[in-house]
């Protein structure tokens, strides 16, 4: 046992040295932090995945120990010496190799941390040096004037303070850098990353340190020229003071001569200033914003209109000046002269307005003509012509009183003469000037009056010619008539007055002008032509007129007469054309149509004598056109060719379905042969019924309530005996075809089904003795057609046996025609119950219904045990539910595939 248990023990011990040994090989090739980050992080994953294996060294380790208890139990003593010496070198070599794996993982681990941080921070620096760096690259905004200079100087000041401010950061960087390489030696981290490091960060510095000393000069630049600005606009504004109060003092002109000549080359000399001015202005609009170079220019600008202002200002201070030195001399001439001129203007103007008054006194002392109108106004234009032609004089007058006002001598005497003249002048001139427009006025309305006449008379032509081509009766065209004799008579009187125009055309030149006087005459010769021409269409049309009255009187009569036949022959129309029940009786009503057209036809030679004596009115044109339409009208009335169409193809295509014999199909030889002739025929004769249909509804709506109901009857035994017979040609002619459709008889199963449950109906209340009745023949037409169903039945199971075939839909059918079969069994046997009933009395209705409920309560537990029955047996709750849904109730309502 002393043998098993050192094998153990030292089975464990070699397994738990192993594992050291491994471990500590594993940690010398990890501990190293030389190399780049990627090579460091996966040492450092090695490194944590020892570490956490420490747990499994502690555990071989314990398992030593365990082995080793039963060894130092032993009462060997040589044993247990040397199982304490082993123990004591495992414990010796364990703590060695967990101090070693502390230590390797912490050393690895704080140089990655110690990167990571300083990446961290290197990243952050890198992103204010991009940011700073797309700052400086953008171009300097240009200001609007010196306040938002000095702001972006101050945003500018802020950006180097910040700058400057990150040297700390860029020096602890650079030494956990230097740190780094020299545990790392990684070329991320090397001499020459820093350097790079230090010139990116001095670029910045030394780009931002320019771009403040340009903001400082383009802002001290501003504000220079601001000062000097407001500088010399303080000087212009002081030497202003100086020029206004030289010429307040009360010295002789030659001191004023001599002090203006010593301020005017002061304020010459300072142009030299203005140009400094204007050249610093240049500068500092190379700098400015748009506005703000818009801003210094007009400054700059200004400061030249000012200065420009007080030179001139200086000029005429010395002009005038010179001009008080003028002689008394000349001044005296000039006013001898001034009042010559003042008195002839005076006598001309008092000679004009006594001509005028005269004119004037005249016009009023009686009536005047055209020519007397005339002379006045040459008269009136004559004077105002004379008064026009002495403006120029007056004018004069004023210009030399304008010149005796430079001279320091009083001239108010001589001012109030001109004035009084002026003013006589004005006066003179406007009575004239009224004059003459008021005289002229009249004039152009003489002159204008024949053009303006035929105008109006014109437009009254044009008016009758329009109204004789609308002219509907006898007093309407005697009316057209006085007015059109009327007219000519205006038109001799109007074609003299203006051959009297035509001669005057200087008049017109001298009145309207040159240009409106050539309109004028166009106008003038226009209305010479037309009205000729008016002239005579006015006579043609009094002969028409003429001629018209007298056809007038004859169509009227005429056209009484025929008006009267024709509402004659309407009433017997209406009387006559009534709804009939059958084609006989409109056969006879068509007999009486006929005469009644015959003398309608025979009536038409009154219009032909109307329509001769027509004339070119529109009224009778309309009247007989209207009359010919209601003539029409009368002619088109069609009654019987639509019913005896219809009911000849109803005989045709009843006989044709009477033809067809379904018994032929019973035997295979005559299969394929009337296969084929049905298949020619049937598409054919499927159109036809449609048409027959579409005739159908147009016969009933001209033929009366009692005809109605037999076509109704009629067309109901149409349509059953082709629904006969489309079941016929589905399912036996396709017989004689290779393949069977099961589709097909599906359709017919359907539409007999449906048939079926319009018959029994879904509501619950009794019905009548006829009502039964009627419902019993239905269903024995239906129990008629049941041997056709069971024939096409058997024809689709041989077709199935044949081909050993049998698919899901054949299945489905087999239930579904069993099932019709069952309901139709089950109606009948209801309606047989409810017709034997019906022939009852009434007393007995108290013992059915009794008996009718116990039954109704056997149904019901009978449905309960349906739906117990398949919790008793899976394999047989399909057939028994299905057996019983076959129960009188549920088979008269169920409709659909078989239940699964």
């Amino acid at each position: 046992m002393t043998q098993k248990e050192q094998q153990e023990f030292t089975a464990c011990l070699q397994e738990a040295l192993a594992w050291m040994q491994s471990v500590q090989e594993q940690l010398k090739g990890n501990d190293n932090t030389q190399g780049p980050r990627d090579a460091l992080e996966a040492r450092l994953r090695e490194t944590e995945k020892i570490h956490h294996s420490e747990d499994t060294g502690r555990m071989k380790v314990d398992q030593v120990l365990m082995a080793a208890e039963k060894l130092l139990q032993s009462e060997d003593e040589e044993l247990k010496n040397s199982t304490n010496g082993k123990l004591k070198e495992l414990k010796s070599q364990w703590e060695d190799t967990t101090t070693y794996i502390v230590h390797c993982h912490s050393r690895i681990e704080w140089v990655w941390l110690h990167w990571s941080e300083y990446l961290k921070a290197y990243e952050e620096f890198e992103v204010w040096l991009t940011k700073q760096q797309r700052s400086l690259d953008k171009n300097v905004e240009l200001q609007l004037g010196p306040k938002e200079k000095l702001w972006q100087l101050d945003q500018h000041r802020v950006m180097v303070s910040d700058v400057d401010s990150q040297v700390a950061l860029l020096e602890r960087l650079l030494d956990e850098a230097a740190a780094l390489h020299g545990r790392t030696q990684d070329p991320s981290v090397d001499k020459q990353a820093q350097q790079r490091m230090q010139e990116d960060y001095n670029n910045i510095r030394d780009r931002a340190r320019e771009r403040l000393m340009l903001l400082q000069k383009i802002s001290d630049e501003h504000q220079t020229f601001q000062s000097r600005v407001q500088k010399f606009e303080s000087w212009l504004v002081s030497k202003t003071r100086e020029l206004t109060e030289l010429m307040q003092l009360k010295e002789t002109p030659e001191n004023k001569l001599k002090a203006l000549k010593t301020l005017d080359e002061s304020v010459a000399s300072e142009e030299t200033t203005l140009q400094q001015i204007e050249n610093m202005a240049d500068a500092v609009r190379a700098n400015t914003s748009p506005a703000g170079a818009v801003a210094v220019q007009e400054e700059a600008e200004e400061l030249r209109l000012g200065w420009q202002r007080l030179r001139q200002g200086l000029c005429e201070a010395e002009e005038g000046l010179r001009c008080s030195l003028d002689s008394h001399s000349q001044y005296l001439t000039r006013c001898r002269r001034l009042g010559d001129e003042i008195g002839r203007i005076r006598e001309l103007l008092q000679d004009l307005d006594q001509e005028l008054e005269e004119t004037q006194e005249s016009k009023r002392s009686s009536e005047i003509n055209e020519e007397q109108m005339e002379g006045q106004w040459r008269k009136y234009s004559g004077v105002w012509n004379t008064l026009a032609g002495k403006e120029s004089q007056v004018e004069l007058l004023k210009a030399q009183l304008k010149e005796l006002f430079r001279f320091s001598e009083d001239s108010r005497h001589l001012s109030d003469d001109v004035l009084a003249v002026v003013k006589e002048h004005h006066s003179v001139k406007c009575r004239a000037s009224r004059l003459c427009s008021e005289s002229e006025l009249e004039l152009r309305s003489i002159l204008q009056d024949p053009l303006l006449n035929y105008s109006q008379w014109a437009n009254s032509v044009s008016q009758v010619m329009e109204a004789s081509n609308n002219v509907s009766d006898f007093s309407d065209s005697a009316t057209l008539l006085r007015r059109i004799e009327g007219l000519l008579l205006n038109s001799a009187e109007l074609q003299e007055r203006l051959g009297l125009l035509q001669v005057k055309g200087d008049l017109l030149d001298s009145v309207f002008g040159p240009e409106r006087s050539d309109t004028l005459r166009v106008n003038l010769n226009t209305a010479v032509r037309n009205r000729e021409l008016l002239h005579h269409q006015l006579l043609e049309r009094k002969n028409r007129l003429q001629n018209l009255i007298s056809r007038t009187k004859d169509f009227d009569k005429e056209y009484q007469l025929t008006l009267a036949k024709l509402s004659a022959f309407r009433e017997r129309l209406q009387a006559a054309d009534v709804l009939q029940p059958d084609i006989l009786a409109k056969k006879s009503q068509l007999d009486q149509m006929l005469v009644l057209q015959k003398e309608l036809e025979d009536g038409k030679a009154q219009l032909m004598v109307l329509e001769t004596l027509i004339s070119s009115s529109q009224g009778s044109r309309t009247q007989y056109e209207k009359l010919c339409v209601d003539w029409t009208e009368l002619l088109r009335r069609d009654i019987v060719s639509g019913h005896e169409s219809f009911d000849y193809e109803f005989r045709n295509m009843e006989e044709w379905m009477l033809r067809q014999k379904p018994e032929s199909f019973q035997s295979v030889e005559g299969r394929h042969t009337e296969a084929e002739r049905l298949l020619g025929e049937f598409t054919e004769k499927e159109l036809q019924l449609q048409q027959i249909e579409a005739q159908s509804e147009n016969v009933l709506r001209r033929t009366s309530k009692d005809g109605q109901v037999h076509i109704l009857k009629d067309m109901e035994r149409l349509k059953e005996r082709w629904n006969n017979l489309q079941t016929h040609h589905v399912f036996f002619g396709s017989k004689g075809s290779i393949e069977i459709d099961w589709s097909q008889f599906e359709a017919w199963l359907s539409r007999e089904n449906e048939v079926l449950m319009k018959i029994i109906g879904t509501n619950k209340r009794a019905f009548t003795a006829e009502e039964v009745q009627t419902r019993r023949g239905a269903l024995q037409a239906l129990r008629s057609r049941l041997p056709e169903g069971e024939q096409m039945f058997q024809l689709l199971l041989d077709q199935t046996l044949s081909t050993k075939s049998e698919d899901e839909t054949l299945e489905d059918l087999r239930y579904r025609w069993m099932l019709y079969k069952s309901k139709l069994r089950e109606a009948e046997t209801y309606l047989l119950f409810f017709s034997s009933f019906c022939s009852q009395k009434p007393w007995l209705l108290w013992r059915i219904c009794r008996l009718a409920f116990l039954l109704w309560l056997l149904f019901l537990a009978l449905l309960l045990l349906a739906f117990l029955l398949p919790l008793m047996d899976d394999g047989n709750s399909c057939s028994l539910s299905n057996n019983f849904a076959r129960s009188f109730s549920v088979m008269l309502r169920y409709d659909g595939p078989p239940p699964t």
